[in-house]
């Protein structure tokens, strides 16, 4: 699974896990082959398997453009939770280049208005860290969401937008099993030092810098290798590609290929990935110096905390300049290769300094805990609400300047009840195919 699927999942077992909702089930609207002991999970690819997944809930989370899809949605009285940690249409700014510049700013408004519409008529909108929230401050400002109603409630916006940042799971990670690397990749050995890009690899990011430091430290460190681990996206494998040649043409051009640097064709399943990275020595993580970095939350260096391993990456987001503060890694100038290697051979040459780094990172995933960052989630869910802005009347929203089209439908008072005694139903749909909810390997 990729990160959305990952985290509607995650979320998902955490919610049934509080005790606090009813049960909870996770659906996706292109595929869904796991099963879980938690949660019930379901595919619904039509609107009428949409319409028998959400009927009776007591709220939906929604993540992609479902109400793109089912503009039906939007209309039903059912509170609705918009989970946005994923700022899409930053992404698509630089993802978008290679459709050609008429598509790009066909995708990125496309984008906009998916959110706009989303936003328009969310209850409760979810960010993953207090600089996005900012950012969906702003856009919900100027969609007249920010208004006396919403602020008269909680002057601090609580009540309409919530931190919920991506998490680790609640039991620690196990030891690393080394085996499963070499049976894999066999030219990496039991005993080599391995650098780990943990994740995929996407225009915004940056491996020449991080191949071209290990180019520079290899000579002098026969054992030290640097695995990109999971270039094949599981749900849409042609995402990154291009990316991904570049770099690996990059790391023919340097005599590393196969060598030195390797790349894992396959994604390795969720329920794995411990044990991978946990016999690495190294999380990296390199970027380029874009709007998408100053609102992103990196998946990988989570999990890179959940391990245990030191963090070398760009500087530049939220979550970086938490793991430099703590201790648990540190940051380089975007494209500043020496600075890069002088980082990671920190870390290489000095056991005390790695250990010290490794016990920062396990202290600092403590916090990430999906148990304690589903709090706020947790709370609406067990007492659901609609916003009470779009809980007004037509005439009373168009004096806000809230949109007509995103509050209550009229519905029998047999539905409303129905809906008031129900459980949580949580609703998967991730932009463009970016996340599966198929293991795979």
């Amino acid at each position: 699974m990729a990160g959305p699927a990952i985290r509607c999942l995650e979320l998902a077992r955490a919610l049934a896990r509080s005790g606090r909702v009813g049960p909870v089930t996770v659906a996706s609207l292109t595929s869904a082959d796991l099963s879980d002991e938690a949660v019930r999970v379901l595919t619904a690819t039509g609107a009428d398997e949409l319409r028998a997944a959400v009927a009776g809930v007591g709220s939906v989370v929604v993540q992609g453009d479902v109400l793109g899809l089912h503009p039906w949605l939007a209309e039903v009285d059912i509170p609705l939770v918009v989970d946005a940690y994923d700022p899409f249409h930053l992404e698509q700014l630089e993802q978008a280049k290679e459709l050609g510049e008429a598509r790009r700013r066909a995708v990125v408004r496309d984008c906009v208005r998916s959110l706009n519409r989303q936003l328009t008529r969310a209850d409760l909108v979810l960010c993953a860290s207090v600089r996005q929230r900012a950012l969906w401050t702003g856009h919900l400002a100027a969609l007249g969401r920010v208004n006396p109603v919403t602020y008269d409630v909680a002057a601090d916006l609580s009540g309409l937008l919530a931190v919920v940042p991506f998490g680790v799971p609640p039991t620690p990670a196990r030891p690393g099993d080394r085996r499963r690397m070499t049976a894999d990749l066999p030219a990496i050995g039991p005993d080599d030092q391995v650098l780990v890009w943990g994740g995929g690899v996407y225009d915004w990011f940056d491996p020449d810098t991080v191949i071209r430091a290990v180019g520079k430290l290899a000579p002098s460190r026969p054992g030290l290798r640097l695995l990109f681990l999971g270039t094949r996206h599981p749900a849409q494998g042609g995402v990154g590609a291009a990316a991904v040649a570049r770099a690996q043409a990059l790391t023919h051009s340097l005599g590393l290929f196969g060598t030195v640097v390797h790349f894992s064709a396959g994604w390795v399943p969720r329920a794995e990935l411990d044990l991978w990275l946990s016999s690495c020595t190294v999380g990296v993580s390199a970027h380029r110096a874009h709007v998408e970095t100053e609102f992103s939350f990196r998946t990988r260096l989570v999990d890179y905390l959940w391990c245990g391993l030191p963090v070398v990456a760009t500087a530049g987001d939220e979550l970086g300049e938490l793991v430099a503060h703590s201790g648990a890694g540190r940051l380089v100038a975007e494209g500043d290769v020496d600075g890069f290697a002088a980082a990671l051979a920190g870390y290489l040459d000095d056991d005390r300094e790695r250990a010290a780094a490794s016990a920062a990172a396990r202290t600092l995933a403590g916090g990430f805990s999906w148990d304690a960052v589903v709090a706020p989630l947790v709370a609406f869910c067990a007492a659901p609400h609609r916003a009470p802005d779009l809980a007004l009347d037509a005439g009373e929203r168009e004096l806000l300047g809230v949109s007509a089209g995103s509050g209550r439908a009229p519905l029998p008072t047999r539905v409303r009840a129905t809906l008031r005694e129900g459980g949580a139903g949580l609703v998967l749909r991730r932009l463009a195919g970016r996340a599966g909810l198929r293991p795979r390997g």
